[in-house]
């Protein structure tokens, strides 16, 4: 009898669920139509449910293909060249993606209100930062904005001393030069993302960890680094940056597994977050410290750890909120600062421009300041031009918190009114619509700075810090950074040139959350002569 009755139970829900499935359906159906609405174009494949690009995707690593040129791109293509796309996914629901400067617009600004992170992000994120500014959407994610955005205003920004520092130790970090005035061509990018942590923890925490001066001593085997203190920084610096390395890896793993993302754990993630929260933990007590105690307005600098501790004292809330912005500020301008440097590499021609224009708008002695740096046309539509063909964020998501009707993206030219059902994943992909040729010419792939001073773009087909209420809050401070690096090299070196070309020109990518140079950046310096 209880079998029988287990077993009615079960094929009442399972006809429950169909009859509300198919309602829904006829629902959703019916909005969509009074709508005047058209599906995007459907690329699903016919095995079930996307089982074959997800097992392409998972696979990468072993088959060189690429995601985002070998997969994600021939998936558009298929749809005859239309920015919007849909497809069924391994869970048998429909995902869509999207290269469309419309269907951005209304996403991110004009119908913000309908799309968020949603709590498949959350999910994604919650081991390393929990509930954060990156990983919320309503009231919490306004509070949390409201937090950040006086620590990123202009005066704050336009403190370089940091800065300077970091640049200062990453020069010293090049070696010393051969005697045509080379330095060695070792890899280069593990000093970029020493710079980017130490500026971004000066920035966060008021104090920079100090990675590359005690990177340097560890190298060169110092007395310095003889000493029990030091070897101490030296690996907790080293634990910080590999558990780093190893969080992005599971991270981009639970970013592709979508609904099936708790696959994307370990206990060898668990630890490597543990780690990452040991390093912060003391410098939230610090900064709970600080901001409890009479001293704490006598301090010249306050750090955006100590305005936030004013506001909240809870411990876990700020260790989320600072590894949420350090996770962006270390390594999306890292990565930048890689692509940059890779490009400078292989295009002489540009290196030439552009360090004639340093010389010339930034005198020796004269202070690198973040007006000048606006200022320098050329230096800002070279990084446009980086930006444009690396973004460091290539592929985003937002979740639809309702039934709504975007303006475009329907029918297979993606020229119609698109329905998105609520709870429906909408990818979007910054790198694909960079490249677009019916937007940026047919020298779309090409790299070109001039192209900025040629011609203005339409605001929403050029987005490497999104747009609308979510724009980065750390765009101008990380334009800031990769500038004034780059001014600073530029004015101690003549020439660079990969010293690994033939890979540097196949511009392989790094994908974890951001992106970066997937073959490194081997480059080296020539020393100018009058420095």
């Amino acid at each position: 009898m209880a079998v029988l009755q287990i077993s009615l139970v079960i094929a009442a829900y399972i006809v429950y669920k169909l009859i509300s499935s198919y309602i829904a359906d006829r629902r959703f159906n019916s909005f969509a139509e009074k709508n005047g609405c058209l599906p995007p174009a459907d690329v699903s494949e016919p095995f079930p449910w996307g089982f074959r690009r997800l097992y392409r995707i998972l696979r990468v690593k072993k088959t060189g293909e690429d995601v985002l040129d070998d997969i994600i791109m021939s998936d558009f293509d298929e749809a005859g060249g239309s920015r919007t796309i849909q497809f069924k996914v391994f869970d048998g629901s429909t995902m869509f993606m999207t290269a469309d400067p419309g269907v951005l617009q209304a996403m991110l600004a004009t119908q913000f209100n309908d799309f968020g992170t949603g709590k498949r992000r959350y999910d994604v994120f919650k081991p390393l930062v929990g509930k954060s500014i990156f990983s919320s959407d309503g009231p919490f994610w306004e509070h949390s904005r409201a937090l950040f955005r006086p620590q990123f205003a202009r005066e704050n920004i336009n403190d370089l001393e940091a800065t300077e520092n970091a640049s200062s130790a990453l020069i010293t970090a090049l070696g010393q030069t051969d005697s045509n005035g080379w330095t060695s061509g070792d890899e280069v990018l593990p000093l970029v993302y020493n710079f980017t942590l130490d500026t971004a923890t000066d920035f966060l925490f008021g104090q920079s960890v100090e990675s590359q001066r005690i990177a340097i001593a560890a190298r060169s085997g110092s007395g310095a680094y003889q000493d029990h203190s030091t070897r101490e920084q030296i690996e907790e610096a080293k634990n910080f940056t590999d558990s780093f390395g190893i969080m992005n890896d599971y991270l981009i793993m639970r970013i592709r597994m979508q609904s099936l993302w708790w696959l994307g754990d370990s206990l060898n993630l668990r630890r490597a977050i543990r780690r990452i929260q040991r390093f912060v933990d003391p410098i939230v007590k610090r900064s709970i410290d600080t901001a409890t105690s009479s001293a704490k307005r006598e301090e010249k600098k306050q750090s955006l750890m100590n305005n936030l501790a004013t506001q909240t004292q809870d411990r876990t809330e700020l260790r989320n909120q600072a590894l949420a912005i350090l996770l962006a500020g270390r390594d999306t301008t890292a990565g930048m600062l890689g692509w940059a440097l890779t490009r400078l590499a292989l295009h002489p021609e540009v290196f030439a421009k552009l360090r004639s224009t340093v010389l010339q708008e930034f005198q020796p002695g004269d202070p690198i300041t973040f007006a000048k740096l606006k200022g320098c046309r050329y230096l800002q539509h070279f990084l446009n031009e980086v930006l444009r063909l690396h973004p460091t964020v290539p592929v985003n998501q937002r979740s639809a918190f309702k039934d709504t009707v975007l303006p475009v993206g329907g029918g297979r030219d993606g020229q119609s009114p698109m329905a998105v059902r609520k709870g429906t994943v909408i990818l979007f992909s910054v790198y694909i619509m960079h490249r677009r040729k019916e937007l940026w010419g047919e020298d779309a792939l090409e790299f070109r700075p001039e192209r900025w001073s040629e011609q203005r773009y339409p605001a929403w087909q050029f987005l490497p810090f999104l747009g609308g209420p979510r724009i980065c809050l750390g765009q101008q401070f990380a334009l800031t950074e990769a500038s004034y690096l780059l001014v600073r090299l530029l004015q101690q070196f003549d020439a660079m040139e990969p010293t690994n070309a033939a890979e540097a020109q196949k511009l392989k990518k790094g994908l974890g959350v951001t992106m970066w140079p997937g073959d490194g950046t081997k480059v080296r310096f020539r020393k100018a002569a009058s420095t």
